[in-house]
């Protein structure tokens, strides 16, 4: 197996086996699931925001560029709900990206009264190197994975998160 630049290893949560004993109402298997998939993503949030370090970049700045790249210009609200950030935060991060030479705000042809982000040249660029990075780190991070086994796991972290998004009972 390829060696990959990443964390060097990831803590594994087993939770002891008298925990629904303690706990009833819970589920053994349901928390230290739940528990494993947020280590993986902290991990794996960790793992991408290195790799952009050299782009001077977080991984919501990435994120935004790539959108940019993908959808074309977009207004900060559309920005920040598909980042699912604040509308503050989104400020910021586009005043930082913009002062790079990321991005301009353009006034948006359709509302006078509204403004446009549009990635530039420079940024594109951006984009596109760093997409390489991340997606050879991904496929590498998913290396012990068959492909069939990639499909599988996504599908059920589509139940997943039709779960969580499900209101409480």
């Amino acid at each position: 197996m390829a060696t990959h630049d990443t964390l060097s290893s990831v803590d594994r949560i087993a939770l002891p086996e008298d925990f629904d004993d303690r706990w009833p109402g819970g589920s053994r298997s349901a928390t230290e699931a739940f528990m494993n998939v947020v280590r993986s993503s902290e991990a794996g949030m960790a793992n991408v925001a290195r790799l952009l370090r050299p782009f001077d970049l977080t991984p919501a700045g990435g994120l935004v560029l790539s959108a940019l790249a993908d959808h074309g210009p977009l207004s900060p609200s559309a920005l920040s709900d598909r980042l699912i950030v604040t509308r503050a935060t989104m400020t910021g991060l586009l005043d930082s990206l913009e002062r790079r030479g990321h991005l301009s705000r353009v006034p948006n042809p359709n509302d006078r009264r509204s403004l446009l982000v549009e990635i530039t040249p420079g940024g594109r660029k951006v984009a596109d190197e760093l997409r390489r990075v991340i997606h050879a780190a991904e496929a590498g991070w998913l290396e012990p994975l068959t492909p069939t086994e990639r499909r599988t796991l996504v599908r059920l972290l589509h139940k997943l998160q039709d779960g969580i998004g499900a209101p409480d009972a």
